[in-house]
This record gives C-alpha cells, structure tokens and sequence, in this order.
C-alpha cells in the first residue's frame, strides 16, 4: 500500500517533498485544473528565449484582464484567467455572504496567483500553540531549500530570522529604494514608534544563474512571463520528474473511510461524479487548502455538524503619500510586488503583531483611476505621473485574535461561507492609520484615510483554524500531527490545523508545519 497526499498546493508540496526524501512511495491524488488551452503559448515561448520585455500587444491584454476601482480589489487573475479558483464548479459549488475567500482545485494551489511574500511565525504570535517555533524552525530551513527567497538580512532578521544564509536580492523600484533608505536614516525614531522595517521576502528566483530569473517586465500582478514567481507546481514538476512522485490529477476526493489499518479514499473523476472509485492506503495527508480540507473531514465523519469556524486575517489596504517622488510609468515600475515590510508592535492596539507590506507604483495605480477618468493611458501617465508618483500602497493584515471570521455551512450539496460583520470600529484597523499618521515623518510616507479599504472575512486568503491542533484535542480539533481522534493514519497538513492565523503570512509556516507532520509521520 501507498502514501496519499491529496492536493498539491504548497502543503501537499511540502508534505510530499518530507516523504519521499524520508524514502516513502507517495501518490498526489488532484483536482489538478489547469489554465484554458493556448492562455500560455505565448508565455512559455518567451521563457525559452532572450525578449528583455514581452510585446506590448501581450502586456495590454493581459492588464486589460485585471478590472480594480479606486474602492474594490478583485480576485486576482493568473495570466489573465481565474482558473486558480473554484468558480462555478460542480464538484465544490460556493455561496458566499460577506465573504471574499475561495478555495482551489488547481494544480498548485492559489499559489497560481498569490504575492509571494513569505515570513516565518513569531514565537509571540504562537505562544499558545502545543507547537513551538523551535520545533518550526528546522523546517522553515527545508522549505527553503526547494523554495527560492529573495530577501536581505537587516534589522527585520532579528525578530524575523531569514533561515536562510544565501538569500537572493531582488531589485527594488527608485521610489521604495529612497524610502527605505529614509526609514534607515530614521531608524531610532522608526523603533521608538515601535515599527520594525527591513526589506520584503519574497518567493522569486532573482539568481541571474536560472531560467526563471526575474526580468522586471512589471506584470507580477498579472502573471510572470517566465514563471520567476513560486508556484508549488515547480516543486510539483520536480518530483515527477525525478520519479519520487506518482502524480494523478482530474481526480475529486468525496470522503475517506477506514477499514482495519488501511485508509480508504472514495473519488470520482472530474465532473463525472457517479464514476465512483477507491484507493487504498496506509496513511493519507490531506492538503486541500481549509475549505476542502475542512469540507473532506465533515463529509468522512458523518455524524459532524454542517457549520464550523474558519479564523482570517484581516486584510486592508491604505494608499500613502511620499515626500519623494519618482517617475511612473509602465516602462519604468519592474518588480511590482512588495517590497518593504513593517511589523508594528503596540500593545494599545493589539498584543499580536501587525503586519504591513509596502507596494511601490504599479499601473494598476492607474487602472483604477482611469476608471474615473476615461482618457488614454498615455495621456493619463502625463497627467498623473506628479501625483502617483508619490503614491505607495500598504497592504497590512492582523492577527486572527483581533480579527473577523467566517462560518462554514455544510449541506453535503454546497458550501456556504458567511462572514462575520466588520465595522470600522470593531477593527483596530482605523487605530494602525492613526499610529501610522503619528509616526509619518520618519516613514517618510503619510497615509490617505480617505482611500482605506478593510476587507470582508477572507480576503487576504490567509484562512485557518476549522480543525486547530491542541495538547488535548477535543471533537474536531486535532493533536499535534493533524490527526483527529479515532483517525491515527488520516493527517490534515494544511492552515486548517493552526489553533490561530498570525498576521506575518501564512504559506512558508503552512509549508514549514506540513513538512514538520511529514517527516514524523514517515517515523511511525
């Protein structure tokens, strides 16, 4: 009998790259949905060729699939398609109240269409958890030793270790270099507001030494033309490739099942729903992201309730003013993705960390003007350029604790995920932009209140907690190797476990705890 992952986003990668290098024989059973044929001709010539930049026809079209306001931040597009989403699918059909979360089907995950960003845990945001950052920390190492990191070691690496001592460096635009440079002039001040800042990390091949090295085209948004952005499909690949991996998408896991000391996985092919099969094996690692996962366990238990809570970390965006300004344009913005972080640290407003990314200009800036404006986008950029020039943008996200949630309703037709209301008052979202107005000069940047964004439950996709890991696990918790009672050979390894979502993003701690329960459980 074999090992089954199910799904192949960035836990069944890490929990699949922990096995096989323990000497396991692993089958991936996936969803596996893929972008529409022909979407990537056009992409994957320019991987193998030397175009500095993709043709201009390419990049209109593909930010022409990328519809922003000035008051609303869509589903974000992989090349110009949403196919990392479950939209419409017949197989996992969604209603959503208040809500802005969906889970994938898609080969890889929603790391077909994520940022990036990339920091560990802090041993404060966890303190509560029966895992501890030590038993972490080695396994943020392994992560990435398959994963590329472009970061730096600054003064961000003491509370936020790179784990890493060869990080690559990736190029920042003009306008975030001279605010970074004007955060380090005002360091003192900048801790005494209680921010630490640093350099951001990021998942992207910036080694000039491999194919997939960024080129700063300026489509990060809208998908890289060659692939320098993470994507657990490249560890996928490699796997396969290698022959450590019995790879089997255009499969659709209803429940699993016990029988003696075996593990039962009923399935379907896709949108073929009463082609029913089984698959046997000695021990499966469900990896499908917290809604499937979530919606898997309570279909293979039976006798569970149809609701139960998703925790979120709460996401909103708030434009800010620079005294610095620099030219913008699409010909000049190359990496787009963040490039600072700030981590505030006060206790009046949470005991948890806040996290803030900061984005330099990117004409997605534009877009959303233009959507006031009607005019051409050359004429835009001369008209604007003074104005977004000075504009950057922070992404901040809170810790679950100070955070609205969602539930999860269950009807084994549909799911149905209802967010919790989020106010204004009721978030400490407004009390960051004060503290963020109080510390402007040695930021260097002052925040436009007016343009704040909060988003519903779900936005940021940093989801977790239905099934959270606990010294003592009670009914739908799970001990400290994703196992719920009664089920010693069925391990969830994915963010549904956390007993609680820190606001520092969640995919490299996801990778790092998937690879943690991977190697113990190739021991048992």
């Amino acid at each position: 009998m074999s090992v089954i992952v199910i799904g192949s986003g960035p836990a069944g990668v890490a929990v699949t790259r922990a096995l096989v290098d323990a000497g396991q024989h692993v089958t991936m059973i996936d969803a596996g949905d893929t972008i529409e044929p022909g979407r990537m001709e056009i992409f994957e010539s320019l991987l193998h060729d030397d175009h500095s930049q993709p043709p201009p026809q390419l990049t209109q079209m593909v930010r022409d699939a990328f519809p922003v306001s000035t008051r609303h931040v869509p589903l974000k597009p992989s090349y110009g398609s949403l196919f990392p989403y479950a939209l419409d699918d017949a197989d996992l059909p969604i209603a959503r109240e208040h809500a802005e979360t969906l889970p994938s089907l898609a080969r890889g995950g929603l790391s077909n269409s994520w940022g990036a960003s990339i920091l560990p845990f802090r041993r404060s945001d966890i303190d509560d958890w029966p895992v501890s950052l030590d038993e972490l920390e080695p396994h943020y190492r392994a992560v990435l030793q398959f994963m590329p990191i472009a970061g730096e070691r600054d003064a961000l690496s003491d509370v936020l270790p790179l784990y890493t001592d060869r990080p690559d460096h990736l190029q920042r635009s003009r306008q975030t270099e001279r605010i970074l440079t004007h955060m380090r002039s005002r360091a003192a001040d900048m801790q005494a507001a209680g921010l630490r800042f640093g350099a951001s990390r990021l998942a992207v091949n910036a080694s000039t030494q491999t194919a997939r090295a960024c080129r700063y085209t300026g489509l990060c948004m809208y998908g890289c033309p060659y692939q320098s952005i993470y994507n657990a499909a490249h560890t996928l690949d490699e796997l396969v490739r290698c022959g450590r991996l019995d790879y089997r998408p255009g499969l659709y896991v209803d429940r699993l099942s016990q029988e003696d000391d075996s593990v039962i996985v009923h399935l379907h092919p896709r949108k073929l729903p009463r082609q029913t099969h089984r698959l046997t094996a000695s021990r499966v690692f469900v990896a499908c992201g917290p809604i499937s996962s979530t919606r898997l366990v309570l279909d293979s238990l039976g006798h569970a309730p149809s609701h139960i809570r998703l925790l979120d970390s709460q996401y909103f965006l708030l434009p800010m003013l620079t005294r610095y300004r620099a030219e913008a344009s699409a010909a000049t913005q190359g990496n787009t993705l963040a490039q600072i972080f700030l981590e505030l640290e006060d206790p009046r407003i949470s005991r948890y960390t806040v996290h803030l990314q900061v984005y330099g200009y990117n004409d997605l800036m534009l877009s959303a003007l233009a959507g006031r404006a009607p005019l051409p986008r050359a004429m835009l950029e001369r008209m604007l350029g003074p104005i977004v020039g000075r504009v950057v943008v922070i992404q901040g996200y809170l810790h679950s604790t100070d955070s609205a949630g969602l539930t999860m309703h269950w009807d084994r037709r549909r799911v149905r995920l209802v967010g919790d209301a989020v106010t204004r008052r009721g978030t400490p979202v407004c009390a960051i932009v004060r503290r963020l107005l109080a510390a402007r000069s040695p930021l260097g940047m002052l925040p436009a209140a007016g343009l704040l964004q909060i988003g519903s439950p779900g936005k940021s996709n940093h989801l977790g907690g239905s099934l959270p890991m606990r010294r003592r696990p009670g009914h739908l918790e799970t001990d400290t190797l994703g196992r719920l009672s009664g089920w010693e050979q069925v391990h969830v390894v994915d963010a549904s476990i956390f007993p609680s979502v820190p606001a520092t993003t969640v995919t490299m701690s996801v990778m790092a705890n998937a690879h943690r329960i991977g190697t113990a459980a190739a021991s048992l």
